[in-house]
This record gives structure tokens, sequence and C-alpha cells, in this order.
């Protein structure tokens, strides 16, 4: 198994650090801003290392993973909302829990680097988490074999999520702190 180990931390950060060396000498942004875009960087490299790792390379775990498949009812693809495919109940799985804390943090930074109202972040909130399934679900047309669940579910708790961090900041935007200091921290963050 590929693991998400100390080499894929380096190179992931040496990426953000070139993002953020780009986005400072081209754009010239602030401070600030090149702060939250390096825990930006820091935070979608961890929902990579959650979604995406580990990571099977082996061949012998391949070959098992294809028998595996190959046995009717084996390919993982929930397109049925609500509906769980393990428990009796949707509320059972944790990960959908899970799901919803991983995006809320997408909800927060997002705003923070690319002001934006509320049908934007809708569509934002909406694309992380069909970006995360489409690219399972083409990792696992590449591979042969289902190594991750592709479940609608999952776009609809990272949605959730993404939504309620972008409301969180939002409501923090509006109350005395968020007027007086992050106002003159960050340029207009959240826009109605």
């Amino acid at each position: 198994m590929l693991t998400f180990n100390a080499f894929i931390w380096v190179i992931g950060l040496m990426l953000v650090a070139a993002g953020l060396l780009i986005a400072q000498s081209v754009y010239r942004k602030p401070v600030s801003w090149l702060l939250i875009a390096g825990l930006f960087g820091i935070y979608m490299l961890n929902v990579i290392r959650y979604t995406f790792f580990p990571f099977p390379i082996h061949s012998q775990l391949i070959e098992l993973m294809h028998t595996a498949m190959s046995e009717q009812g084996m390919f993982r693809l929930n397109l049925i909302p609500f509906h769980s495919q393990y428990y009796s109940s949707i509320f059972q799985d944790k990960s959908n829990y899970w799901n919803i804390v991983m995006t809320v943090p997408y909800g927060i930074l997002l705003p923070l680097l690319i002001p934006m109202h509320r049908k934007r972040m809708l569509l934002y909130a909406l694309g992380i988490g069909v970006t995360i399934e489409v690219l399972q679900g083409l990792l696992n047309l590449v591979l042969g074999y289902t190594y991750r669940t592709v479940d609608i579910n999952d776009v609809i708790f990272n949605f959730i999520g993404a939504m309620i961090g972008w409301e969180l900041l939002r409501l923090l935007c509006q109350t005395t702190f968020g007027k007086k200091r992050l106002a003159r921290w960050l340029p207009v963050v959240v826009k109605k």
C-alpha cells in the first residue's frame, strides 16, 4: 500500500510553497492572504490524504481486488441519495459525519482567499464533493477495481460541511470582533 508518507508530504508542501511564491511574486498578495493560502494548502493535502490514501500498489493486492470486484455486487457505487449500502440508516454511518467535519474548514478558508456571495459558495461547496467522488470513480476505472466507494451521500455531506463553514465565517464577520479585527486584517470576506 502506498501511504501518505513523509515523502509525499514533502512533495505536497513543496507544491504549496511554490504556489505561495508565485502568488507573492506575480500577484503581489498580502502576507495575511499568503498565510491563509498556506493553511488552505495544508488543509487540502489532508483532504487528499484522507480521501485517496492508502493506495494499493502491490501486485498481489491488486490481483486480489480485481478478483473481489469480479464477484457480483462488489462494485461500490451509490447514486441514491440518503441510502446506505451497509447500514439500515445513513445516520448510523459515522463516515457521513466525518465528511461534514472534513469540509467545514473548506467553507471557512476558501472565502478568506476568494471573497464570495452565497450562490458562488453553493457552487464551490458542491464542487468539492463532486470533485472528490469523480476522481475516486476515475481511479476505480483506471485501476480496474473498486478501491473507493463512489457515493452521492459523500457529496451531500461534503456540501453540508462546506456550507456550515461558510455560514460560521459569515456569522463571525457580523460580530463586533469580525467587524473590527477581521475586517482590518482581511478584505471583504463574505458577501450576501
